[in-house]
């Protein structure tokens, strides 16, 4: 590559820095650019910096892609971490002379030529991993950045700056129970290789009615059963205590869900269910083989429940799944785990006609503090509301005083 013509005035630069360094090839695929990540020495750092001054001094362009894991913390240097990284960037270095650049602090910083079609797919890719933070984080901004050079040079130049400066302090060691990346891969590991059928569990709702004639079943609820997967695979280990990595494991979860729901021995015996599932397992293709295998008929006999604080988080992601479910025969259901959320979400503004409320000795005092009481909030129309966790008598008779006949729980049983 030449250097600029005189007329164009590039910055006061060594003669060295004036031909843009080529930074060594990465390989085809990522684990050997990755697998390292965070225990760089300052090489990297140096050869950004020394490209970036490059660029500058030569007036071409190019896109740079700064991911700061510095700031989420440790965690993200784990193996588990390092491989939802690689997945997102895999496409974009296979595909193009992209150059990584791994910084002795944990940053990343990738730089390509400025048209190169899968960088946008890449920051997508990462848009979507890192989005699970951003209920958390709120008004943070998301750790990573599309940067264009020369415009933004001194962006990289003073990341590069950090990682020469810094130094990676050990990851703390977890606290008792809590729920860790290295938890989850070797979760993903023991799901992926065996059934979930072990520790699915079918309880039934039934309409019942304080006549004494009985409990009529009309579908069951397939759940997965955490406590018994927490004592199983965890190690007694608690997901909740990590919010970020418990959505990740309920997409795992849903996904085994599906697999196991979509047998075809299953399918064929199976009555009416009902499955609650993220957001993102809508549409996923373990959802669209099952949607395939149930057939019209099959998808009227399934309740789809959506959980009320997906769609607090994301109301447009929500609305596209449940009308995606009506729009396929599906019953589409609100789960309400907090009972003040239920004012926020009409289930008739939503389009749903069924609620799931869950049982907790607090529920009639929350119940009476919403506005206008519960029965502003609550679907018209018969049987719309079904009282889950119904494992006392106390559940059933504040359910009956609500005109609720719907009840899933442990003092339910169909006639037989």
């Amino acid at each position: 590559m030449r250097a600029p013509p005189a007329a164009a005035s590039p910055p006061r630069l060594e003669p060295a820095a004036r031909m843009i360094p080529r930074a060594p090839d990465l390989p085809g695929t990522l684990p050997n650019g990755l697998a390292s990540l965070g225990r760089n020495g300052p090489g990297d750092a140096l050869a950004l910096a020394q490209l970036v001054r490059g660029v500058v001094a030569a007036g071409v362009v190019r896109r740079a892609l700064h991911l700061r894991l510095s700031d989420l913390g440790p965690a993200w240097n784990q193996p588990h971490h390092r491989r939802l990284v690689r997945e997102a960037l895999e496409p974009l270095l296979q595909a193009s002379r992209a150059q990584l650049f791994e910084l002795p602090h944990g940053d990343l910083v990738l730089v390509a030529p400025p048209f190169t079609r899968h960088l946008a797919a890449a920051e997508q890719a990462l848009a979507t991993l890192f989005a699970a933070d951003a209920a958390e984080a709120e008004a943070a901004p998301p750790p990573f950045a599309l940067l264009r050079l020369p415009e933004q040079a001194a962006a990289l130049l003073a990341a590069a700056e950090a990682g020469l400066g810094a130094v990676l302090a050990p990851a703390p060691a977890p606290a008792e129970g809590e729920f860790t990346t290295a938890d989850l891969a070797a979760l993903e590991q023991a799901l992926g290789q065996a059934s979930l059928a072990r520790f699915l569990r079918r309880r039934p709702v039934c309409r019942l009615v304080a006549d004494g004639a009985g409990a009529e079943m009309l579908w069951e609820e397939w759940r997965p059963a955490l406590e018994e997967l927490r004592g199983a695979l965890l190690g007694g280990a608690d997901p909740a205590l990590s919010p970020w990595l418990l959505r990740r494991l309920s997409r795992l979860l849903d996904r085994r869900l599906l697999v196991e729901l979509a047998r075809p021995e299953e399918v064929r015996r199976r009555g009416p269910c009902g499955i609650g599932l993220a957001l993102e397992s809508i549409g996923s293709p373990e959802f669209l083989r099952l949607d395939g295998l149930l057939g019209s008929t099959g998808r009227g006999q399934v309740v789809v429940s959506l959980a009320a604080e997906d769609a607090l988080a994301d109301p447009e992601g929500f609305r596209f799944a449940a009308g995606f479910c009506r729009a396929r025969g599906y019953r589409v259901a609100l789960d309400v785990a907090e009972l003040a959320a239920l004012p926020l979400l009409p289930p008739e503004r939503l389009g749903l006609s069924l609620l799931r409320l869950r049982w907790s000795p607090g529920l009639p005092l929350a119940a009476q503090r919403l506005p206008g009481g519960l029965a502003a909030c609550l679907p018209q129309g018969p049987e719309a509301v079904v009282l889950a966790g119904a494992d006392h008598a106390a559940a059933i008779g504040w359910g009956w005083e609500m005109g609720i006949s719907l009840f899933e729980g442990a003092l339910v049983r169909p006639r037989g």
